[in-house]
């Protein structure tokens, strides 16, 4: 499955919500920082790997998350509560400088006097439906800003 993000400026997308598919649990790896990789590995045993210097949650053999699971259709992550970050991010991404070849316009929010940029992965089927992105920037900058203070 494909492994590159299609992002666009939050401003493109407009609306999102998750439509519970699953796809995001099989079409990427899931970077861990290591207090996450400690914390699961500890309640869960081997759930880590490393690879490159960075952690990663393992795959099943069908290329999907460890701890995704379906009832009928609907995806479901078996560590809902616990879910790492960037699992909680997706579909954003947040930056403190612009992408290059995205307009930067399309995704700047100002926050405090500073300037970031915030991205959302067009390619998540819940993009362009459900709720209107400027309502959720500000708990997506708050996840962002508390998890790339984890060490």
């Amino acid at each position: 499955m494909r492994r590159g993000h299609n992002y666009v400026g939050w401003r493109e997308a407009k609306r999102w919500r998750c439509v519970r598919c699953g796809r995001c649990c099989k079409a990427y790896a899931v970077p861990l920082k290591f207090v996450e990789a400690l914390q699961l590995t500890r309640k869960y045993g081997p759930v880590a790997i490393q690879a490159g210097g960075k952690y990663y949650l393992m795959k099943k053999p069908d290329d999907s998350c460890i701890f995704l699971t379906y009832n009928g259709p609907v995806a479901y992550c078996k560590i809902y509560l616990e879910r790492p970050g960037c699992c909680k991010l997706y579909p954003f991404h947040v930056a403190r400088k612009p992408l290059q070849g995205i307009d930067p316009s399309s995704s700047e929010v100002k926050i405090g006097g500073k300037v970031i940029h915030v991205y959302v992965d067009a390619s998540c089927p819940g993009v362009g439906v459900g709720f209107q992105i400027k309502n959720l920037i500000p708990k997506v900058v708050e996840l962002w800003s508390r998890y790339s203070r984890m060490i």
